[in-house]
């Protein structure tokens, strides 16, 4: 991507900001940039590993679902939403496998790509990237933990509270990310069906906790989450 691209500055800006550059100096992002293509996935089209493994991918727009799906029974668990600043496939990068996942457009998104190759090569002549690397990483082991953790001792209505509450920004509280899922992808994010969330959120609606519009959550009582996910009956 060459410096007189229309959006370059904007793309410099939000490689910049991402949690995985943030330990990189401006000279890196550059060269980083202009190593770079910029890709549009459309809503609900999606990508199993063999596609995706031979490219990194960073996310300027739009939100992304990685979920692994059981063929024979057509069940899914989301592992993650990403969004903007986030990157994938980081393992593939660092261990040069196929990541048996699959990746799906929740919304129309905007991304920018480098071959893995070229990358391991930028991170070579960067290594200041490492300790940014690690720190992702970190932060996704400690989600899939909290997954697990939740799925074993927590029953459905606390894990949905918990996700709820994972995803409010602590300075609007509004709810983030996850407002505007459907009920599915809610339920396979925390291991459950979609009736089972929707009859959950009308339960919170009942108790003030939520309100629900046009399939947008909007977080009414923040104090309400907290006590159901302290494990406490609604009254």
């Amino acid at each position: 991507m060459i410096r007189k691209n229309i959006d370059y500055k904007i793309y410099f800006n939000a490689l910049k900001q991402s949690p995985f550059l943030k330990e990189s100096s401006d000279e890196s992002i550059d060269c980083l940039l202009n190593q770079m293509k910029e890709e549009h996935w459309e809503a609900k089209s999606f990508k199993n590993s063999l596609e995706v493994e031979s490219t990194f991918y960073f996310i300027i727009s739009g939100k992304l679902k990685v979920y692994k799906s059981n063929l024979d029974t057509g069940r899914e668990h989301t592992m993650f939403v990403l969004s903007k600043g986030d990157v994938f496939d980081v393992l593939s990068l660092l261990d040069t496998k196929p990541h048996d996942v699959y990746w799906e457009a929740l919304e129309q998104m905007v991304l920018l790509k480098i071959s893995m190759t070229e990358m391991r090569l930028w991170i070579k002549k960067y290594p200041e990237i490492h300790k940014a690397i690690l720190y992702y990483l970190g932060e996704r082991m400690r989600q899939l933990m909290d997954v697990a953790t939740d799925i074993t001792l927590h029953n459905t209505l606390i894990r949905l509270v918990a996700l709820l509450l994972k995803n409010i920004n602590g300075e609007t509280r509004k709810l983030e990310l996850i407002n505007n899922l459907p009920n599915e992808e809610i339920a396979s994010l925390i291991g459950t069906t979609r009736s089972v969330v929707s009859r959950h959120i009308q339960e919170l609606k009942r108790c003030g906790a939520i309100s629900v519009s046009r399939r947008k959550i909007d977080v009414k009582n923040i104090e309400i989450l907290l006590s159901i996910a302290e494990e406490k009956h609604l009254s």
